[in-house]
């Protein structure tokens, strides 16, 4: 990865030379596709804050984009490589003093886990067996100037779908939630309270929650030291041979665990990925590992009634009032048509439907449905085809990215529940004091 900022800002630069020569506004398709490559080839050869961004553009302007270059942006998901452990010795031992250093055992030359801003190392300290996530050099510099040319490019494709949005706020919001990423005392001190929250949340809790504990004195910006978990990933747990019993209580445990988050604590961990999830199936009470805690964020209780303000006007069918809210919240350009309004109207009607299934006459929701989710399709492309000025919430665009990831796994659980009571739970959570 190149880490100097000006090399990173020259190789962005060159790239949009590159698109600029391909006729960025010319719509034709093969073009279009060209673009999308180049940029996607880019991204992933620069790594770092261009990577992380174009991540997130590829997940949450997937309808504001040419479809083509987000077929390509979305490989980026699964683009990371592994810096070579000379790279990662050098972060070692400019952020740790020799003293804590001769600490440290045995540490795996080869990590085990990679993403777009560092990896993560196995490690021993005190006899006992610990993870160290160390941040790749160069990141932090270069968010900045990353983040400026990202933009350019996304304007531009924004503009050959005939869009007039203002994508500044957005960008702002990558910065900040960038920014905070590469900073590790940060999500040192949000994985401790978070620790703290999930301790009192296993009183009642169906599945046993855990946070690994982090060790300050290893700790810095740049270098996240915490105990080491084991278990299996998400995925190759949901993939043996489990029971539909075990399906439902995780299921609960995770959107119970939503609820907690966003409606009581206003303290989220807002990525998605299911590789932040751990379960150990040793105990007689599963325990669920939960990882990652850079991309945490707070939301203020103005926020949080605001929001569940917004919900109750689409389920009280008031459309005057949720059209006013909408826009004073700054989820819709004032500017945007009669025809937009109603399209968010019916998009939040579906997305709150399966809370009210049993006034249809029908005692669960079944998170598998394909019928819902092609109902959810449908109306998020009708909204976004009638948008002109409005961009991606970016108040809420992690938040929905959280919410998204759980409405993945409940799917892929194949659960049925009766959610009706999480409505009234939202009303009440949202009313309480943080």
């Amino acid at each position: 990865m190149k880490s100097s900022p000006f090399a990173r800002s020259l190789e962005l630069a060159k790239l949009v030379a590159r698109v600029g020569l391909k006729e960025l506004g010319s719509g034709n398709v093969q073009s279009r596709l060209d673009q999308a490559v180049l940029i996607a080839k880019s991204l992933s050869q620069l790594k770092g804050a261009a990577m992380k961004a174009g991540q997130l553009l590829s997940l949450d302007l997937d309808s504001y984009f040419p479809p083509e270059a987000i077929e390509v942006l979305s490989q980026l998901q699964n683009a990371a490589v592994a810096h070579s452990y000379e790279e990662i010795q050098s972060v070692l031992q400019a952020e740790l003093s020799p003293q804590k250093l001769d600490q440290l055992r045995g540490i795996s030359k080869s990590p085990i886990g990679v993403a777009s801003i560092g990896q993560v190392h196995k490690a021993k300290y005190n006899h006992k067996e610990v993870v160290l996530k160390i941040q790749y050099p160069g990141v932090a510099e270069s968010i900045d100037s990353d983040l400026k040319i990202l933009k350019t490019l996304a304007v531009s494709f924004c503009q050959m779908t005939g869009r007039k949005m203002n994508l500044d706020p957005l960008f702002e919001e990558f910065r900040k939630i960038l920014n905070q990423e590469v900073d590790y005392s940060i999500e040192f001190n949000f994985q401790k309270i978070y620790q703290s929250h999930i301790h009192r949340l296993n009183n009642s809790a169906l599945i046993k929650f855990r946070v690994p504990d982090v060790i300050e004195e290893l700790s810095t910006k740049k270098v996240l030291a915490m105990s080491f978990e084991s278990g299996l990933s998400l995925r190759s747990w949901m993939e043996s041979s489990i029971s539909k019993s075990q399906r439902h209580e995780l299921g609960r445990s995770i959107l119970d665990l939503y609820f907690h988050e966003f409606f009581e604590w206003g303290l989220v961990q807002t990525d998605p990925n299911w590789g932040n999830f751990l379960i150990d199936p040793q105990e007689e009470v599963l325990n669920l590992c939960l990882l990652d805690f850079g991309a945490t964020k707070k939301y203020n209780r103005d926020f949080i009634k605001n929001y569940t303000q917004l919900l109750n006007l689409a389920a009280e069918n008031d459309f005057k009032k949720l059209k006013e809210h909408s826009i004073e919240f700054g989820l819709i350009d004032p500017r945007e048509s009669e025809a937009a309004f109603t399209a968010f109207r019916e998009m939040l009607t579906v997305a709150i439907k399966p809370f009210f299934v049993k006034k249809t006459g029908s005692a669960y929701f079944d998170f598998s449905d394909p019928e819902h989710s092609q109902r959810s399709q449908t109306a998020a492309k009708a909204l976004t085809r009638e948008l002109i000025y409005s961009p991606p919430p970016y108040s809420i665009i992690f938040l929905h990215r959280k919410l998204a990831g759980v409405y993945s796994i409940l799917k892929s659980l194949k659960v049925q529940m009766d959610i009706s009571t999480y409505w009234q739970t939202m009303n009440e959570l949202s009313a309480e004091k943080i």
